[in-house]
């Protein structure tokens, strides 16, 4: 059985009540991404960067040589190369905006999921559906990454039915689950959709 690939990165993690691990799951410390993972009480399987933010680690480690990629992206590339089904990340926000937006375009390149506090963010590209598990009045934002066609959302306060959102439209902030699951379906675009625990 393959497991899925949790990386942790080097920014902050104020609340991990949304991230449920797994047993199986093989926990991955991004250079200074490692602290958080000792933060939680566990122990990582793994330490990958160059690890100028981390004194070099006690753990199995691999050691980034080149500066042509970010931490998260070697690491990523690495988890690709391993084999790994499924590959979340977890604390990109911090202090540099540089960093935040690389993960979020790392994100959409290799699809991943991101786990960031009370905050899930998720990627669909088209044709592609996705089922949000909440709860009544948490929050749902639809944010296009491209033009967005045929979109359509279900158990949400303002429902979308097969249309059409153009890249940079606000119109999809702060929706609300009106139940304790909602649907969002795209035929044509990427969307990164934004789940807020109210």
């Amino acid at each position: 059985m393959v497991k899925r690939a949790v990386l942790f990165t080097n920014g902050d993690l104020a609340d991990a009540s949304r991230l449920k691990l797994k047993k199986t799951d093989y926990l991955i410390g991004v250079d200074g991404g490692t602290n958080l993972i000792r933060r939680l009480g566990l122990k990582p399987d793994l330490a990958i960067g160059d690890f100028d933010s981390y004194p070099k680690p006690k753990t199995k480690a691999v050691f980034k040589q080149s500066q042509d990629l970010t931490d998260t992206e070697f690491a990523l590339d690495y988890c690709v190369k391993q084999g790994f089904k499924e590959i979340v990340l977890v604390g990109v926000l911090g202090r540099r905006l540089d960093h935040l937006l690389a993960n979020i375009f790392l994100a959409v390149k290799f699809k991943l999921t991101i786990y960031e506090g009370q905050q899930v963010l998720y990627f669909i590209t088209g044709p592609s559906s996705r089922v949000l598990e909440g709860r009544r009045g948490d929050l749902i934002s639809l944010l296009p990454l491209t033009n967005c066609f045929g979109i359509t959302s279900k158990g949400l306060k303002w429902t979308l039915q097969v249309e059409y959102l153009k890249f940079s439209c606000t119109r999809g902030i702060s929706n609300v689950m009106t139940g304790k699951t909602c649907r969002v379906s795209l035929k044509k675009g990427r969307l990164l959709v934004v789940y807020n625990k109210i």
